[in-house]
């Protein structure tokens, strides 16, 4: 009975990571598409340090954001692809680490270059825009936000449980 309270209550947390993904990127779709985009929604893949499982909240967040895409189906699929390859890479690098500013950094840095790569990729194919001048500015722009990321979840992370398990 207590696994089936935990999974409930994971569900419920990852539902709710989800619906924030989309709302922040709803209320500023206007620079959350493109070549150039800064997609605030980002900088929740910083919690994923605290927990492997915000890969599956954060993921429905970015599939359901990327309805709103102008790329349609190749958005949803390829960014949704994006982001569990791209969190799924970080968690297995950072689980090495104990230090939460080390794992930060490194969240940060792995965000920044696959993530800006792998949309590069998307961009260059489906918008035939240039593929290193798109990879550049979309991993500025993935920076930018993760870093705004990292000093909140890491600010929150030191007063807040946010690990998805119901002790800490």
């Amino acid at each position: 009975m207590s696994s089936s309270k935990i999974n409930t209550r994971e569900i419920v947390l990852s539902a709710m990571i989800a619906a924030l993904y989309v709302a922040i990127t709803f209320v500023f779709s206007a620079i959350s598409f493109g070549p150039i985009q800064f997609r605030l929604a980002e900088m929740l893949n910083c919690l994923v340090i605290y927990d492997k499982r915000y890969i599956w909240g954060i993921s429905l967040g970015v599939l359901i954001s990327n309805m709103q895409s102008s790329l349609g189906i190749i958005d949803i699929t390829w960014g949704t692809l994006t982001t569990i390859i791209t969190l799924s890479i970080v968690y297995l690098v950072i689980r090495k680490f104990s230090d939460t500013k080390v794992k930060m950094g490194i969240c940060v840095a792995i965000t920044t270059v696959l993530m800006g790569f792998l949309v590069a990729i998307e961009l260059a194919y489906v918008l035939k825009v240039p593929f290193f001048y798109t990879w550049g500015t979309v991993s500025l722009g993935e920076l930018g936000v993760m870093l705004i990321g990292a000093v909140v979840i890491y600010l929150l992370g030191e007063n807040v449980n946010l690990s998805l398990s119901a002790r800490r």
